[in-house]
């Protein structure tokens, strides 16, 4: 990996790329290019022997998009002047035939700049944008990731260049693990955001998995052990614990279809593979506002009950968090007081050990209320999306790109 100059960018004739990028907000949206690498790889493929897949980004993205899956990978933080201009000398260098993008606005927007063509957006929060993205506007194709509302929300949006698909859930299962399920997953995702520190996302995760390790002792249970903590490499190498790991989606996908009880963050993706790998799911206290929301819109319009903590829980003279009435700007520093007042409270971290041992009581197969999902949006292992992802190359014809027709074959999106 590297950061891209004029002075160590290399002209490769004959050669092209695609580009692959991932906003740098959590787990999410890298975890969905991680599902779509070997598919991106054989597009690659299916356009020329030499077309590479190279993943450009920034921050704890590169966590998780290394070399391989990616063919190379380009450090480049478009927050700084520097970065932005390097962004501009790599894109007028390579001119990829092809950019993939989730979820981030402001590097569709610079793109756009520089006159990208072949521009795809997967937004995987549709439904959770204050408003649609204006920058989704300049793009060749919006993939929306169905969800509560995001139907309405393309139409009202009149998003002509938008196709809605089915969530990508990778079917995992409980194909991978055939015996009982034995141990504890916590996963707490990415753990960033632009509202709080590296050394409070480090404190808040040690605190976390303390809180567990106490329940477990406590418990003495075989069934309990081993015990997994995943989150982001950075959050990992600051808590300085055998325990705490950082791995790949489909890892984290393996861990939980073999681990008999699940403490999640409520992301959508950790909620659609507890879905499908089912077990006994626990889903912790928000850390973002889309965390807090989407449980509360799931019982709200679907009926879907689960096993939860909320803040209130913990920080008793705090009054419950309504995540879906409150403002992105107003919600971010109210979980971020929570949390302090968590740090803060030995009284607030009993309570936390007690309702996670009350968790440890829920029912052994919870998750299974999850998959009224996938009863209302469907699934997709990726192919729709490959298809609209194909389609969109054939309406923008370049001569480097001959479009697979094993591809054009495959099922049509939906609008």
């Amino acid at each position: 990996m590297y950061s891209p100059t004029k002075a160590n960018l290399e002209s490769r004739p004959g050669r092209s790329t695609i580009w692959v990028h991932a906003e740098a907000y959590g787990f999410g949206p890298s975890s969905l290019l991680l599902t779509l690498a070997p598919m991106l790889r054989k597009l690659a493929s299916s356009i020329g022997p030499h077309t590479t897949t190279e993943y450009v980004g920034q921050g704890h993205t590169l966590d998780l998009n290394t070399a391989p899956p990616w063919d190379n990978v380009h450090n480049c933080d478009i927050s700084t002047t520097q970065g932005k201009q390097a962004l501009g000398d790599l894109f007028h260098l390579q001119q990829p035939v092809l950019i993939v993008v989730a979820c981030d606005a402001a590097f569709v927007e610079l793109l756009s700049r520089f006159g990208a063509r072949r521009l795809v957006v997967i937004d995987p929060l549709m439904w959770y944008w204050p408003s649609v993205p204006l920058a989704w506007a300049n793009a060749s194709l919006v993939i929306a990731v169905d969800y509560i509302g995001v139907r309405a929300r393309v139409d009202e949006a009149k998003l002509h260049n938008a196709v809605v698909v089915p969530p990508l859930v990778p079917s995992i299962g409980r194909s991978i693990s055939k015996g009982p399920r034995k141990g504890t997953l916590v996963n707490l995702g990415g753990l960033r955001n632009p509202h709080a520190s590296a050394d409070e996302n480090i404190a808040f995760a040690s605190l976390v998995l303390s809180v567990v390790e106490q329940a477990i002792q406590s418990r003495n249970c075989p069934d309990d052990l081993p015990l997994h903590f995943l989150t982001s490499q950075e959050v990992c190498a600051g808590m300085q614990s055998d325990v705490a790991t950082s791995t790949s989606p489909e890892k984290a996908r393996v861990l939980l279809s073999q681990c008999k009880t699940a403490f999640l963050t409520s992301g959508l993706s950790n909620i659609y593979d507890a879905a499908d790998c089912g077990g006994r799911v626990v889903f912790l206290p928000a850390t973002s506002k889309s965390q807090g929301e989407q449980p509360e819109l799931m019982e709200r319009d679907l009926g879907c009950t689960f096993t939860r903590i909320d803040w209130h829980e913990l920080n008793i003279t705090k009054p419950k968090m309504e995540y879906s009435q409150t403002s992105y700007t107003e919600c971010s520093p109210l979980i971020q007081s929570h949390q302090k007042a968590l740090m803060e409270d030995r009284v607030a971290q009993e309570r936390y050990v007690k309702r996670v041992l009350e968790c440890y009581e829920a029912e052994e197969d919870n998750a299974k209320e999850l998959q009224i999902l996938f009863s209302c949006f469907g699934r997709d292992d990726g192919t729709l999306i490959m298809k609209a992802i194909v389609d969109a190359i054939a309406r923008e014809p370049d001569a480097r790109i001959r479009v697979p027709s094993r591809l054009q074959n495959s099922p049509q999106p939906s609008i």
